[in-house]
């Protein structure tokens, strides 16, 4: 997968189009977001099913850093903004109304024979809150 390609699926991504979106992860995906909290997910479909009513609750935006490719695998460093929507509640990150989380996160994509997702571990590097516009 080149660049272009990872910069296809982050507007797939922000752009809410759960299709395309989807079209980028194996049918079998592992996402391994916080296993602490156990926020673990098996399969394109699980991976969605997070999305999707998460979107709806929360205002998000990814932003690449950093991209680099290797054989069967990419990386990526990304910022992401989250902002509640009003009235929406959602239990996936601590999420003041009134504040706006920036995240700085590394992500690791080990590809499949299609250039698909087949496990994706990221980890976040740094939060912070900021109020609200």
């Amino acid at each position: 997968m080149d660049r272009a390609a990872y910069e296809d699926y982050v507007a797939a991504f922000n752009g809410r189009d759960y299709e395309r979106l989807g079209s980028y992860y194996a049918d079998d995906v592992e996402f391994i977001l916080n296993p602490q909290a156990g926020l673990v997910f098996h399969g394109r479909q699980a991976i969605l099913d997070l999305y999707i009513p998460f979107h709806q609750a929360v205002e998000e935006r990814v932003d690449i850093v950093k991209f680099a490719a290797g054989t069967d695998f990419i990386a990526a460093e990304v910022n992401a903004t989250f902002k509640p929507r009003p009235g929406k509640d959602q239990s996936v990150i601590d999420l003041p109304h009134g504040k706006v989380l920036k995240v700085t996160t590394f992500a690791i994509y080990d590809l499949d024979e299609h250039d698909r997702f087949s496990r994706i571990r990221a980890c976040s590097y740094s939060r912070r809150y900021e109020d609200a516009e």
